[in-house]
């Protein structure tokens, strides 16, 4: 199993947001970026332009762009446009994920979707063929720093059981160096760790603990 850490800047300093992207991308084998518009989530995060930015800044990095949003349909093509590798979208935001899901891979991207908590991730089965990515949500969707809920490792162990090894399962939400081990053994292998990195002043630290686990 190919098991990735994917660092998310949304418990990062936004005023320094250059120098730490310049401290952590070296750490880790992906950026998550979470877009958040304030309708699909009680929360605004930042958009297009942020992401273009990080692009920019790092042009050989591998960015997960997790859209966070009511309208997926209306602005992936933005997020590939500027450099997203992986874009995620959720389930719960369109009653079309099966064509978002192939528009995704026809613009040469990784299609990615997300579930939240209350979603039966079994929803997938009928589209699991054009399905690169699943995200389960280990939190409820919106705001950094949540608990862990262990209620989800039933989940994960549903979604690697349904998609095999074919697919990279992903958790996001209170992913730190007790809770990894858990959900690595559920079957997840992308990590999406935000403020167990971001809290610390050595970060190098951090990820390598991660990884000892791993």
């Amino acid at each position: 199993m190919d098991y990735k850490i994917a660092a998310s800047i949304l418990n990062a300093d936004f005023l320094r947001l250059g120098a730490e992207l310049d401290a952590v991308v070296p750490l880790v084998e992906e950026i998550h970026l979470d877009v958040m518009d304030g309708l699909f989530v009680d929360n605004m995060s930042f958009g297009a332009p942020v992401v273009a930015g990080i692009r920019a800044a790092h042009p050989s990095a591998v960015i997960d762009t997790h859209l966070m949003i009511s309208t997926p349909h209306k602005f992936w093509r933005d997020f590939v446009a500027i450099g997203s590798n992986i874009v995620t979208f959720h389930y719960e935001a369109t009653d079309h994920a099966y064509a978002l899901l192939r528009q995704l891979r026809e613009a040469g991207v990784q299609a990615g979707i997300s579930v939240t908590p209350a979603t039966d991730v079994r929803l997938l089965e009928p589209i699991r063929e054009s399905i690169d990515r699943v995200l389960v949500m280990t939190v409820e969707p919106g705001f950094g720093g949540q608990a862990f809920e262990p209620q989800m490792l039933r989940k994960i162990e549903t979604a690697r059981r349904l998609f095999g090894d074919r697919v990279d399962i992903e958790v996001d939400g209170g992913i730190n160096r007790q809770t990894i081990k858990k959900v690595k053994a559920a079957g997840a292998n992308v990590f999406v760790v935000g403020s167990f990195i971001f809290d610390a002043e050595d970060r190098a630290a951090r990820v390598a603990q991660l990884r000892e686990v791993l």
